[in-house]
């Protein structure tokens, strides 16, 4: 049986606590406590898709004060926790599910992608890749 995301960031932070690591013990800590609180709302649900979006924001803030900072903290933050994510569908990933559900239209084909393969594509290609199939 496969870890949950969360189960994963555990056990690092447990070797992260057991080794001394400060700085990946506050990071993961910090998703830790993020994704936790974000479950704690009525009908939020604490699995990956959840975990994974705490994670995305966290980098995606990183990425920001990178923008006009140089925070090499941030940068390593941002590398320990991308080995966490899923590997993000490729365009011909995308295209063959698309076309493997048989949905005729650009929303069928993205309710689709968001039902099955949740938190694992681009948006943005995921929308121009339905446009071009089911228009």
């Amino acid at each position: 049986m496969e870890m949950s995301l969360m189960d994963e960031l555990k056990t690092r932070l447990h070797v992260a606590v057991k080794n001394s690591e400060k700085a990946v013990r506050t990071s993961l800590r910090t998703v830790i406590g993020e994704a936790q609180n974000k479950a704690l709302r009525p009908g939020v649900e604490l699995d990956d898709a959840l975990v994974a979006k705490v994670i995305k924001d966290t980098i995606k803030g990183n990425n920001d004060v990178l923008a006009h900072r140089d925070r090499p903290d941030l940068v390593a933050e941002n590398e320990l926790l991308s080995d966490f994510l899923p590997k993000m569908m490729s365009d011909g990933e995308i295209k063959s599910a698309i076309l493997g559900s048989g949905a005729k239209t650009m929303p069928e084909a993205m309710q689709f992608l968001s039902a099955n393969h949740k938190g694992l594509f681009d948006g943005k290609s995921a929308k121009r890749i339905a446009m071009e199939l089911t228009t």
